[in-house]
């Protein structure tokens, strides 16, 4: 049915009466002109100097505003600069004729003249994705990264109270998704549900999510997707600008300041810098009833970077720290079973404490350091070859409460210390364009080796793993039509050393030191196509096959931590069965988009994804440790399938009226079993009106908008039968939201101010997602101002 479904939608899209009326040109004649204007009056913009790479094209606009050029069939990024107002990028598909005006803001300093940039880009992606920037991005400050993203149909989130938000994409988290941070693939203990991105998402101008298999590009373990953390680039042009953003919010009386402050010297053009930081606190989050104990947070966080960039070559050196302290709710640690199965079955927390900003045990504390130097050589007729080498530390402390005499010596000292450190090394090589050809070639390198803390409890073993891999990509685009190829291939080699309990003939006990070491080579392909319908809609299709490495938590895990009891699955797997095995996922994606039309725009992504041995996690009947009871979490591998729809609508009403609509609908099965999977995201749709007022230019304040979100989310009552769940599966729920903004003007300096409301009605619900849910209700209402300060100053 879903195959029947797809053709159906293809062919609907070909006919939906957008009729290409211009005949694509071949060679290097296609015609890119446009405008410049200002936004408010509307006034061309003459004398702006516009360029087009490669190829060093240039020419001035005219009276009007003008530019004209004509390029090669292709894909480019146009970037407008006009000193005085704010940047705007646009890409532009060159398929044939194209026109693309750029209305400009007002910024903060005096107006003295144009420039408009363009760069060819990589090719446009056959797999579905999404992003947020600009005003989207920044109606998210404050948040979590995980939590940011599930603005974005298709994403949801695994949560561990009101802080903790681990990204999942369709239906798939931790080892299934990959982080690239500033182009650096994350590496820390994210194998934990409850281990969150070390990630500060003040530090990034756009996050982008790939939605589907990426595994030839960035690795066997994006067998769901990966998210792309991206921060802006290092100024190219001479002067010193900043950035402020202020968050605060009613809920939980968080507070959160991020400033950077980059430059570039005009005596010394090739060099740019920049330097970020963070501050962030919160207290215990409110439900509509009560409060949560102990679900307060810290971080403080700061970067670094610095670049030298040459026409030809280019070295940039970057280094970020995370520093975060999180608390994790009270009432979720409990002592014996009885008292676990009240906590349940009581509805909401013993204790209502007041607000305090104060943490207690259990609590995590982290630290993520990353240090990365990466340069580029341009070849000429050679092409491109880019090199990145990058040293990653994680230090993870867990303190849990003391309950027992045994550990009340390590009343400051954390129960579970984990150190993670990675060193990852990539070359990649970009070949000339060949005829209708692009395409590059990379290796790529990792050595990581994961240890705990001497006198703290083995959850996961001591473990080193070393990973090789080559792939190459080989793209091919003729008019209105692109295909990629990819072929990746992995070398993996873990080697694990844990301590091991055994027990003599006379019933004495001794501990021992199990080694164990597990190589695979696992191979990833890919085929994918990209069809410019006509100019207002796009075609994608995408087929991967890839196979990806159990980890070593996936195997060995054993002990509590984050409030529950975890066991590998070759810990408590019956004698006689084979130890766990790599997944293989056979991965189908189509999606159809209407862009670029006045009145409607949308995207519809209809996908299907195969797991042969699936590795996941179940709930067992409580047990009750030293530490107290728990819900147990077991590791099983089970063969799966993974159908769903993403979707996304605009709808212009009339002229500065907005109608965005958007649902992501799952489904997924244990095929072994023919039964449901648990822990999948349900059923969820949300629906947004905006309106927007320019204002006068002269104006104290302009550019207001006002936005009302509503959020449906079904009850999912997709869940397994066969297996224990302590409590059913939540009620729907329904969210209110809303927010209004405009634009204060301080002098000449623009200041962006927005007020947002979350859970407008107060509405009680708990999330199926929600690791907590058992115990306590979600976060009830919340308002939250942002203040963005951005500042330029004159040139040096």
């Amino acid at each position: 049915m879903l195959f029947r479904f797809v053709a159906v939608l293809l062919m609907a899209g070909l006919c939906l009466g957008f009729v290409h009326t211009s005949t694509a040109q071949n060679g290097c004649n296609l015609p890119l002109a446009g405008r410049i204007t200002d936004h408010e009056s509307r006034q061309g913009l003459a004398g702006a100097t516009v360029i087009v790479q490669p190829g060093q094209q240039a020419t001035q606009t005219d009276a009007d505003g003008n530019f004209h050029f004509h390029v090669c069939p292709g894909t480019y990024q146009l970037e407008v600069r006009f000193i005085g107002y704010a940047t705007e990028r646009a890409e532009v598909r060159m398929n044939s004729a194209a026109v693309r005006n750029f209305q400009l803001h007002p910024d903060a300093v005096t107006l003295r003249g144009a420039t408009v940039r363009g760069e060819r880009v990589q090719a446009p992606l056959p797999q579905a994705s999404g992003s947020l920037t600009g005003q989207a991005l920044q109606q998210t400050r404050g948040q979590a990264l995980g939590e940011a993203l599930e603005k974005l149909p298709g994403v949801a989130a695994i949560q561990t109270g009101p802080s903790i938000f681990k990204p999942m994409i369709h239906g798939l988290h931790s080892n299934r998704v990959a982080i690239m941070n500033n182009g650096v693939r994350q590496e820390g203990q994210q194998w934990g549900q409850e281990h969150g991105p070390e990630i500060d998402p003040f530090i990034a101008s756009d996050l982008t999510v790939v939605k589907g298999a990426a595994s030839v590009r960035y690795g066997t373990d994006a067998v769901g997707g990966v998210v792309l953390v991206q921060p802006k680039a290092l100024r190219d042009s001479a002067g010193i600008g900043a950035d402020v953003n202020l968050v605060g919010m009613s809920n939980n009386g968080m507070g959160a300041v991020s400033a950077a402050v980059d430059g570039n010297l005009r005596r010394l053009p090739s060099l740019s810098w920049r330097l970020q930081g963070t501050l962030k606190q919160a207290g215990n989050t409110r439900t509509p009833d009560y409060r949560l104990d102990n679900t307060g947070f810290q971080e403080h966080n700061f970067s670094a970077a610095m670049g030298w960039r040459k026409d030809t070559y280019g070295l940039e050196a970057f280094y970020s720290q995370f520093n975060s302290r999180l608390g994790i709710l009270s009432s979720a640690i409990v002592g014996n079973r009885a008292d676990l199965e009240a906590a349940i079955a009581r509805g909401r927390p013993a204790i209502d404490p007041d607000f305090t900003y104060q943490i207690n045990r259990p609590y995590q504390q982290l630290q993520h350091d990353l240090a990365k130097l990466t340069g580029f050589v341009k070849t000429g007729n050679g092409g491109r070859l880019t090199a990145t080498v990058a040293n990653q530390r994680d230090y993870r402390d867990e303190y849990d409460v003391i309950r027992s005499s045994s550990d009340a010596g390590r009343r400051n000292l954390p129960q579970l210390s984990y150190q993670n450190y990675t060193t990852t090394a990539d070359v990649v090589w970009e070949h000339p364009t060949l005829g209708n050809f692009r395409g590059s070639v990379g290796l790529s390198g990792t050595y990581q080796f994961n240890r705990y803390a001497g006198g703290t409890r083995q959850f996961i073993p001591f473990y080193t793993n070393r990973t090789a891999g080559a792939f190459v990509i080989e793209r091919w685009q003729h008019e209105r039509l692109l295909l990629e190829a990819g072929l990746r291939l992995d070398h993996r080699d873990l080697r694990t050393r844990r301590l091991t309990r055994g027990f003599a003939t006379d019933s004495s006990s001794y501990y021992g030191v199990e080694r164990n070491r597990f190589q695979f080579w696992t191979p990833s392909a890919s085929v994918g196509a990209v069809y410019d319908a006509n100019v207002h809609l796009t075609l994608r299709a995408d087929v991967a096959l890839v196979q990806r490495a159990p980890a070593a938590n996936e195997r060995y895990s054993q002990g509590v931590h984050g409030g529950i009891y975890e066991e590998g699955y070759d810990i408590s797997r019956p004698a006689g069965t084979p130890p766990l095995q790599p997944e293989t996922s056979y991965n189908l994606g189509v999606t159809a988009t209407l862009h670029d039309n006045p009145r409607l725009n949308g995207e519809l992504t209809v996908y299907q994804n195969i797991i042969d041995g699936y590795i996941y996690q179940v709930i067992g009947e409580p047990i009750t440790t030293i530490q107290g009871s728990f819900l147990p979490w077991r590791f099983q591998q089970t063969d799966a399938v993974f159908r769903g729809v993403d979707a996304t609508l605009d709808y212009k009403l009339a002229s500065n009226w907005l109608l965005n609509g958007k649902a992501a609908v799952i489904r997924a099965r244990n095929r072994t079993l023919n039964d449901y999977l648990i822990y999948v995201p349900a059923d969820r749709f949300e629906l947004s009106v905006r309106r927007d007022w320019a204002g006068q230019k002269a104006a104290r304040a302009n550019q207001f908008f006002a936005l009302v979100r509503g959020t449906a989310v079904r009850r999912q009552t997709r869940v397994p039968g066969a297996e224990y769940d302590p409590q059913p599966a939540p009620d729907g729920y329904g969210l209110l939201g809303a927010e209004v903004g405009a634009t204060l003007r301080l002098g000449s300096t623009p200041v962006e101010v927005s007020l947002a409301g979350s859970n407008l009605l107060n509405e009680r619900y708990r999330d199926y997602l929600n690791r907590f849910r058992y115990f306590a209700d979600d976060m009830g209402r919340n308002v939250t101002l942002r203040v963005h300060l951005p500042l330029n100053f004159s040139p040096n």
